[in-house]
């Protein structure tokens, strides 16, 4: 594997933006100290693309593959992934990787993951690795080298002793795992909360995190996404009631969405649905698949004859039908956005329907539900929204108080506080501190930066490895830098324009007025616009033809003349409009 010789500065901690790292005395020296590092490939910073590598020696695990869903700032983009060039090149040294549950930012990447690392060894529960083996099914791969796990289950894997462990979530079985190296446990909670009120078969084991709390842990990597809300997390429980309610005293048909990964969720719908004597129809592709494969595995068991096609909804009277889509963060293609739109194939809103967004709006998708909300107004359904102020939703991550149990069952040496942006890590090494951990042990790392931890020693940062973004953009991946993705965040900014000119090969001389194709950008008329910018263009290059009589002897006239019209017309938008869209310049030489 490959080293570095470069110290990097030290990260910060909870207490000061740039903290030294503590560190014990010496001991043993005759013999050398283990040592086990972290290396975040994604989900730090961020609310996806979670992917942990922990390195003991040369041996490699792997913790997650998740993905990210584009942005305003990514136009064209499908998927956001992590760059897997660290696994890619110490491959052989890759042992296996466990996926702590099915959700897309823990599993969504697995596909280009394994391209890098194929033939990797995935752990995980049979719920999370029938939803991977779905989306590699998705991405043509059918290849899946698995090994199923449940809760208590242990494994090995060279130097590390894996034991999972249950925890709660907003989809039924999720895991944790504690990692035994040489040097000290690493004990990854994976996404979790604490709803006591969860079936059994499914709540936090917090005996086994005691257990391990007990044994000695050299580092809590912890669920921060809700480090910053106070209390406790709603339980799936209240939102069940909640919805029992909103489902008795509607009196029209009832369209909801949420997560179509959001198993627990789907289960209290489907539990208020027969209790409202409504019937419970799916729409939208992820959601169906989801429904049906947790049926098939017994994770997920709807009342005889609750369900029913979603052509049969019309049979019904409308306060006995109850509609699940997916759409719930304004995707433009989902079924909840086309029933909006009123483009829906087999739905229409009618006045007196409600709608239901069950589910919280991820940050930057809150203008594109907005959008909804008011097209459903429009077309005279009733809405609650994820701002409505009711109980409709609960989130899948604990929240100040579960994470303070969580730390004081494990009472780890170090605390590494994952998933989440920036602000959850900060308020999560903050909360341990309050708690009465060393500040200088709440560790916030960033993405790429290794940290190795030695059980005497203490702990320090080391080289940056190659991690980043890649843009899954159809077939092809590209980078943050990618000029065609800067090309399109031009053009949607700033607009197009393209301006042909026609040539005699001989001499260059024009055949024809050169033509300008305007798109997307702000003026008063074509006419008076693009009348006046050929004109412009027609000087340029009897101006160019003047100041280079032999242009058509250069090797590059074509591109010469080109790139020349290309700076002169942004140069004209400059001076009009004050604006400088992107302009693509065609020469076109013809023979006479």
């Amino acid at each position: 594997m490959k080293k570095s010789d470069k110290s990097a500065p030290p990260f910060s901690g909870a207490g000061e933006d740039e903290g030294a790292l503590a560190s014990a005395p010496r001991r043993g020296r005759g013999k050398k100290e283990p040592a086990v590092d972290l290396v975040p490939l994604g989900g730090l910073g961020e609310i996806g693309l979670n992917c942990m590598a922990l390195v003991y020696g040369e041996s490699i695990l792997i913790i997650d593959a998740g993905l990210m869903f584009p942005g305003a700032s990514q136009p064209g983009v499908d998927l956001v992934i992590p760059d897997f060039s660290f696994l890619r090149e110490n491959y052989e040294d890759v042992l296996g990787l466990v996926l702590t549950h099915g959700h897309e930012d823990h599993i969504g990447a697995l596909s280009f993951l394994l391209r890098d690392c194929p033939g990797l060894t995935v752990f995980g529960t049979r719920l999370t690795l029938a939803l991977a083996r779905n989306r590699l099914q998705e991405q043509r791969q059918t290849n899946l080298k698995e090994r199923v796990v449940a809760p208590g289950d242990k494994a090995e894997l060279g130097p590390f002793k894996l034991e999972f462990i249950r925890v709660n979530h907003s989809i039924p079985d999720a895991l944790a795992v504690a990692v035994e190296t040489p040097a000290g446990v690493i004990l990854h909670t994976g996404d979790f909360k604490m709803d006591l009120a969860a079936p059994a078969e499914e709540r936090l084991d917090l005996h086994k995190f005691a257990e391990y709390g007990n044994k000695g842990v050299l580092a809590l990597l912890s669920d921060s996404t809700n480090a910053d809300v106070p209390g406790f997390s709603l339980s799936e429980k209240a939102v069940e009631r909640e919805l029992k309610d909103v489902f008795v005293k509607a009196e029209g048909r009832i369209f909801l969405s949420c997560f179509a990964s959001s198993l627990a969720r789907i289960r209290g719908v489907a539990e208020a649905a027969a209790f409202s004597g409504r019937v419970l129809a799916f729409d939208g592709r992820s959601v169906v698949g989801n429904v049906q494969l947790a049926g098939e595995l017994g994770r997920l068991k709807l009342p005889e004859g609750l369900q029913v096609d979603l052509s049969r909804i019309d049979d019904y009277p409308p306060d006995r039908v109850c509609v699940v889509l997916t759409g719930s963060q304004g995707e433009p293609l989902a079924s909840l956005a086309r029933l909006a739109n009123g483009v829906h194939q087999k739905l229409q809103i009618r006045p007196g329907d409600l709608v239901v967004f069950s589910a919280r709006a991820i940050p930057g998708n809150e203008a594109a539900i907005s959008v909804l909300v008011n097209l459903f107004l429009e077309r005279g359904a009733e809405v609650l929204d994820p701002w409505c102020g009711r109980p409709v939703h609960a989130s899948g991550h604990g929240c100040r108080e579960e994470l303070k149990l969580m730390y004081s069952l494990v009472r780890p040496r170090y605390l590494v506080p994952v998933h989440g942006e920036h602000r959850h890590l900060k308020s999560h090494a903050k909360l341990a501190v309050e708690l009465g951990h060393p500040p200088e042990r709440a560790l916030i790392l960033k993405n790429g930066r290794r940290l190795t931890l030695k059980p005497l020693s203490g702990a320090q940062t080391g080289e940056g490895e190659n991690v980043g973004r890649l843009f899954v953009d159809g077939s092809r991946l590209g980078s943050s830098l990618d000029p065609v993705i800067r090309k399109r965040r031009k053009m949607s900014g700033a607009g197009l324009v393209i301006v042909t000119a026609v040539v005699e090969r001989e001499s260059f001389r024009l055949l024809s007025r050169p033509r300008a194709v305007i798109e997307g950008v702000r003026y008063e008329r074509e006419s008076d616009f693009a009348g006046p910018l050929a004109e412009k263009v027609e000087e340029l290059i009897f101006a160019l033809l003047e100041e280079h009589p032999r242009l058509a002897e250069r090797e590059d006239a074509e591109k010469f003349l080109a790139e020349r019209i290309r700076v002169e017309v942004r140069r004209i938008f400059s001076y009009l409009i004050d604006r400088k869209p992107v302009v693509v310049s065609q020469i076109i030489p013809v023979d006479l």
